[in-house]
């Protein structure tokens, strides 16, 4: 089995786990059980692709899920954010957060085409 901890991919989203794990305790209850369990579950999902990425001599179809779970995490954390569970601060972060791990997906998917 290949190794996957060391590659920086899995770190920022090793990070962004992290992250909103701690933040999301302090969201009410309405949003905590609901919203911030599916990120959460998308998150930890998202690390399970660079896993099954990182294996798989053909990355295509796991990076190509991985841009596809970002984006509904994007999608659910806005709504926290609407609904004002998320503050503007953590929401900006956690956002940016998420498009640096988009643009490492890509760069992946990229490099994994051409060979």
């Amino acid at each position: 089995m290949a190794r996957y901890d060391h590659l920086p991919i899995y770190k920022s989203i090793y990070d962004i786990n992290l992250y909103f794990f701690r933040l999301a305790r302090g969201f009410p209850k309405d949003y905590k059980y609901g919203l911030a369990k599916e990120i959460e579950g998308l998150l930890t999902g998202l690390m399970d692709q660079v896993i099954k990425a990182n294996n798989n001599e053909d990355k295509t179809d796991e990076l190509k899920e991985g841009l596809v779970i970002i984006e509904r995490i994007k999608l659910k954390a806005r709504l926290l954010h609407d609904l004002k569970a998320m503050n503007i601060k953590s929401y900006k972060f956690f956002f940016e957060q998420l498009i640096d791990i988009s643009k490492q997906f890509e760069s992946w998917l990229n490099w994994s085409k051409a060979h």
